[in-house]
């Protein structure tokens, strides 16, 4: 009998206020070119995507980990898209033959005084420890943090 790896959950909530209209924002979600720019966390970081079919029952498939070594692979199917407003994709993240976490994620894109509201919720099952739920939640803050610069770039 093989004993499987334990199973962690949680919920991550992150929220940010972009100064860019919601179809910007949306934008910057839907074209590959655009989360290559900002989706990496850290300048340590590489991200590259393989294939990328941004529409409903579409798949991404993408590298990412050190520069010099993408060690992790992730699956992205989209469920549900409602242009600038939402996105809802599943995730797999695997390491090798070993899946590391499956994820539910919705991005919400409101209009806001300010210019754009989003709110990212990942419902995440990760095995073997909290590291991976640790570093999704790290992940998803850089990114987001980064996704600033991507508006300040035109």
């Amino acid at each position: 009998m093989t004993i499987a790896a334990p199973v962690n959950h949680d919920t991550i909530v992150l929220e940010r206020l972009y100064d860019a209209s919601p179809a910007r924002v949306f934008e910057a979600f839907a074209d590959p070119e655009a989360r290559m720019r900002w989706g990496a966390p850290s300048s340590n970081t590489g991200l590259v995507y393989d294939e990328a079919d941004f529409r409903v029952g579409g798949l991404d498939i993408s590298r990412c980990g050190p520069k010099s070594n993408l060690i992790y692979r992730v699956e992205t199917r989209y469920h549900d898209i409602v242009p600038e407003q939402r996105i809802i994709s599943t995730e797999i993240v695997s390491e090798g033959v070993n899946r590391l976490s499956f994820s539910l994620i919705t991005v919400q894109i409101e209009a806001a005084r300010e210019g754009t509201k989003l709110t990212l919720t990942d419902q995440i099952a990760a095995f073997g420890g909290a590291s991976m739920i640790e570093g999704s939640r790290a992940g998803f803050n850089a990114a987001l943090d980064n996704l600033h610069a991507e508006f300040a770039r035109t």
